[in-house]
């Protein structure tokens, strides 16, 4: 599967090396970024999002 953007990239090859903080086991890190060739990732986007909003939260005297 290839990579979508620099950061997925990023958190594989740490998950690949066992230093995940976001808790990718370290055989998925391994898996995807063993068929990968040197800078296939130079031109993805640095994030990819939804392309929802965030819900936003109010101010003032009415925050939880």
């Amino acid at each position: 599967m290839p990579a979508v953007s620099k950061a997925q990239n990023a958190a594989m090859h740490a998950a690949a090396e066992g230093k995940s903080t976001l808790g990718i086991p370290k055989s998925v890190g391994q898996e995807f970024t063993s068929g990968q060739a040197p800078g296939s990732v130079r031109r993805l986007p640095a994030r990819v999002t939804d392309g929802k909003p965030k819900p936003r939260k109010p101010f003032g005297s009415f925050a939880p």
